[in-house]
């Protein structure tokens, strides 16, 4: 489908007499916030009510699964669940921070790839490979984690980082610990606080433990760093409405590996209790090794190397299934220019297809390897016959997608 690549809102009015995958112009604050522009969009809902349908025409996608939850502000919390393959399931996650718009399109390009690139019956390898996913895995996709977030950039502040969730709170004098023993006396006023940070908020086993990095809170017990750049991890595990609906779900679903979009930086994050496992590094260095052919290469790493963070969803999707793949990808870019105008929501329109192009074949060896248990025999010989009449190279799950080009 050859269409402009634009950013998505949750929905507007203005799409509801609009064909499918149309755009509607609408004026949204400046990265600066002293003015307007205007930016030029598509609709979640509809976009992804028309992958749907075509899915379904083709029997690839489940049209039970519309929702997986709803926002704070009851927005829909939508999902498109692609393929057949039940038993080994996968996720992909984005817009967790409002921010970070690319983080909502490569989810979404990936869910849109597959299902416009089926083909039964396949006529050359490629296809194939995507029918094999497709017959294989079950694809769960939630673009966007936090509309209400993401409704506050588009409507009031473009930097706008949390949920838009308010707490109103009394006095209070407590101690707060951070993931490395050390104590903090924290003192806030009566207030009202708006806007935890749903990346903080999952129920780990670290969940409520501060986090620092040169002095400045990754993870904060203070209310009083809620708002545009919150790092608040809310009231208690699993408060926020967002983050609670996507925990239920991976307990309910049992995936097999699962994967969540951020910007920026142009990292592989891997959870730091990963470190020794390895099949799980296995994959992730595999992953990096696929964006790094694509021309702009990303650095492969363990999440604490970036900051320490506590109750984030990498993390809790390894407590829910364990010495399963599960990684964070930083998209672009890896270094901002000095004004930052290309970070978060200010990454341009030109940048969207590129950022594709490269996570893709990462995206598609995820959902391959969901299958696998472990790194093949690399010789696959049958040691019953002669190894030169039996013998071949046995390639690991993300191998297969060397060289792939969209």
């Amino acid at each position: 489908m050859a269409r402009p690549y634009r950013y998505h809102v949750w929905h507007l009015p203005s799409f509801d007499a609009l064909p499918p995958f149309s755009s509607v112009d609408i004026s949204c604050p400046r990265l600066s916030g002293r003015s307007t522009e205007t930016k030029t969009v598509y609709s979640l809902k509809k976009d992804m009510e028309e992958l749907r349908r075509i899915g379904r025409t083709k029997g690839i996608v489940d049209d039970s699964i519309v929702r997986v939850g709803m926002s704070t502000e009851n927005l829909d919390l939508w999902a498109l669940k692609v393929g057949t393959g039940a038993s080994h399931k996968v996720l992909f996650t984005g817009d967790h921070h409002a921010r970070e718009w690319i983080s909502v399109e490569i989810a979404y390009l990936v869910a849109e790839y597959l299902i416009q690139n089926y083909v039964d019956p396949p006529t050359n390898d490629k296809e194939k490979r995507i029918k094999h996913l497709l017959m294989n895995r079950q694809i769960w996709f939630v673009p966007m984690v936090n509309p209400d977030g993401h409704r506050i950039t588009i409507t009031a502040n473009r930097s706008w980082r949390p949920n838009n969730r308010s707490y109103d709170l009394p006095a209070r004098t407590f101690e707060a610990e951070d993931i490395d023993g050390n104590r903090r006396t924290i003192t806030h006023p009566a207030a009202v606080f708006t806007g935890v940070d749903i990346n903080r908020n999952y129920a780990t086993s670290t969940w409520g433990k501060e986090t620092f990095s040169f002095g400045v809170a990754m993870t904060s017990a203070d209310p009083r760093d809620s708002g545009a750049n919150s790092v608040w991890f809310g009231p208690s595990a699993n408060s926020e409405a967002e983050g609670a609906a996507i925990a239920a779900l991976m307990r309910r679903e049992n995936f097999r590996s699962s994967l969540t979009y951020h910007s920026f930086s142009q990292l592989i994050l891997y959870p730091d209790r990963g470190a020794g496992d390895a099949y799980l590094q296995a994959v992730g260095r595999g992953m990096n090794d696929l964006i790094a052919e694509r021309g702009n290469p990303y650095s492969y790493q363990a999440g604490s190397a970036l900051y320490h963070t506590t109750g984030d969803l990498m993390d809790f999707s390894l407590q829910v299934a364990p010495a399963r793949p599960t990684f964070t990808i930083e998209l672009r870019p890896r270094h901002p220019p000095p004004s930052r105008s290309h970070v978060f929501s200010g990454l341009p329109e030109s940048e969207i297809e590129p950022c594709f192009r490269e996570n893709l074949p990462a995206a598609l060896a995820l959902i391959n390897c969901a299958g696998f248990d472990a790194q093949p025999d690399r010789t696959g010989c049958d040691s019953r016959v002669s190894a030169a009449t039996v013998c071949q190279a046995v390639r690991n799950c993300w191998e297969v997608f060397q060289g792939w080009v969209p």
